[in-house]
């Protein structure tokens, strides 16, 4: 059975050109990659970042009151 997939052509381009240089084909590494995924080896999910950086940002009362408006509406709301 064949399936076909759609795959965004920068993706495609991308991923055909690391194959190429593997010395894979491009169905070879899907077939890998959906192999490796159906047997649990491969996870797919968000990571988080490493690179967030805190600021602190000084704001005036009214813009506070705001915002801490929000976020006691979006805490009530969850």
């Amino acid at each position: 059975m064949n399936t076909s997939v759609a795959i965004r052509k920068d993706i495609r381009d991308q991923a055909s050109e690391k194959a190429q240089a593997d010395g894979l084909s491009m169905s070879a590494v899907v077939r890998i990659l959906l192999l490796d995924y159906a047997n649990g080896r491969i996870e797919i999910g968000s990571r988080p970042s490493t690179d967030i950086a805190m600021e602190n940002i000084e704001v005036d009362v009214t813009t506070q009151k705001m915002m801490d408006d929000v976020i006691s509406e979006w805490n009530k709301n969850k």
